[in-house]
């Protein structure tokens, strides 16, 4: 509730406060130099608050619009998942030649395992 007006009031703090320092410093009243360099320190957390809490915000809304973003590309990804016929599957103990497999395969022969009997008798 009070996030909406925070800005305006405290930038019009802020500038008020820097008149009455400049005003003060221009008609050398010590008094008003002092109210005003006072009041302008004073609303320098309030800047911050308002400047961390502006950043926060458009991250929140970033984030959202990523989010709303990802799930419309989902949505898409499986309606066209859905559209697109899958291919035959496989039949059991053929082996298809057609299949392509990256280059950077590297194919490892199976050798047979023995057992301990069949070690010794191999050396």
């Amino acid at each position: 509730m009070f996030r909406r007006p925070a800005p305006l009031i405290t930038a019009g703090l802020f500038t008020a406060a820097l008149s009455v320092g400049a005003t003060g410093w221009a008609t050398s009243t010590q008094a008003l130099t002092d109210a005003g360099i006072l009041g302008a320190v004073a609303t320098v957390p309030l800047l911050y608050w308002v400047m961390i809490t502006r950043t926060h915000q458009i991250t929140d809304d970033q984030l959202a619009e990523a989010h709303q973003a990802g799930y419309v590309l989902a949505l898409h990804h499986v309606a066209r998942g859905l559209l697109v016929p899958d291919p035959a599957p496989p039949t059991p103990g053929h082996h298809q030649d057609d299949e392509q497999t990256p280059g950077n395969v590297v194919h490892l022969r199976h050798r047979p395992t023995y057992t301990t009997e069949e070690k010794r008798t191999a050396q």
